[in-house]
């Protein structure tokens, strides 16, 4: 086989692939679209040559330039037709298979042509900013830390709070130095030993990931000041507040991100579209079923059983 044919067979064999593309080749011509070529009582016109055409892939198209080539590409529009006339002349257009494809198309469609409309009108800027305002910590989190501590009480004027803070000291020494090495024991073993808290106590010493608002609220301003600025994972510190001395010992940290509204809006305006293509279907559908009847015949539809996969082949139950 040459060349011309092998590329006239892989172009019949692209068009009838592409075939339902179209709506068939059996128009009348014009003044401003003239007939190519009649074909029984069906007619090609400029059209929908060119139409035809233009659904091949580039590579393909790029061949037909010569009046011999283009002639070989009608010759595959002119199969297709002569295909197409035999099998309406056979009433395949009425096969149940054929009419379930049509509809399915038809459907896809209308989906298609109510998504377009919709897509015609863009979010406003205050949709923008309304999305990104009830959506905010996905936009905006703050930094966290994730701290524990030994926590010895003896609020502010306490008698022996003193001796307290030279105890937290020494702690804290004994700690540093006991950690410096491979093994990182030291502070879990003080929790559990010296900790006059009993909820951190039972969890390790941890107090959780929290933001710096979290932990002052929790703590006090002068815990969350120290715990933030620590600034290495592992790091031991000392603070004072009013309820007693708290060793520290930074564990994890949470960076935190801000993105500004216009930074986030081509992400935004793209998700309030596809919300706003999701509601205009939803309301066609209401519509449509508001003002089609429908009616189920439950005993027909629970005789009805399906093959062990689960899957097509669903018919009644003798």
């Amino acid at each position: 086989m040459n060349i011309a044919k092998i590329a006239a067979t892989t172009t019949t064999a692209l068009f009838l692939l592409n075939a339902c593309k179209g709506s068939g080749l059996s128009q009348e011509g014009s003044t401003n679209d003239p007939v190519v070529a009649r074909v029984g009582p069906g007619a090609i016109t400029a059209s929908e040559y060119k139409a035809r055409l233009e659904e091949q892939p580039p590579l393909i198209r790029s061949r037909y330039g010569s009046l011999e080539m283009k002639k070989e590409f009608l010759d595959t529009l002119v199969r297709f037709e002569v295909l197409a006339q035999e099998a309406r002349r056979q009433g395949l257009e009425k096969d149940p298979e054929f009419q379930a494809a049509v509809e399915k198309l038809l459907v896809q469609r209308l989906v298609q042509k109510q998504a377009a409309s919709v897509a015609t009108v863009p979010p406003t800027d205050d949709e923008v900013r309304k999305y990104y305002q009830e959506h905010l910590t996905e936009f905006v989190r703050p930094e966290k830390v994730r701290v524990s501590q030994v926590f010895l009480a003896s609020a502010e004027g306490d008698a022996k709070r003193a001796s307290v803070k030279a105890e937290a000291d020494k702690l804290v020494a004994e700690i540093r130095k006991q950690e410096a090495g491979p093994v990182k024991t030291a502070f879990a073993e003080q929790v559990r030993k010296r900790s006059d808290d009993a909820a951190s106590r039972d969890a390790g010493g941890d107090l959780g990931l929290l933001t710096h608002e979290q932990l002052a609220a929790k703590w006090g301003q002068p815990v969350a000041d120290a715990t933030f600025g620590l600034q290495t994972l592992g790091e031991v510190g000392l603070v004072a507040s009013s309820r007693g001395l708290h060793l520290l010992k930074l564990t994890a940290r949470q960076p935190g991100f801000s993105q500004t509204v216009d930074q986030v809006k081509p992400r935004i305006e793209s998700r309030l579209m596809v919300e706003k293509r999701s509601r205009a279907m939803d309301d066609l559908m209401a519509g449509l079923l508001g003002k089609t009847k429908v009616e189920v015949d439950e005993k027909v539809l629970s005789s009805l059983s399906v093959d062990k996969d689960g899957v097509g082949n669903a018919q009644p139950s003798p």
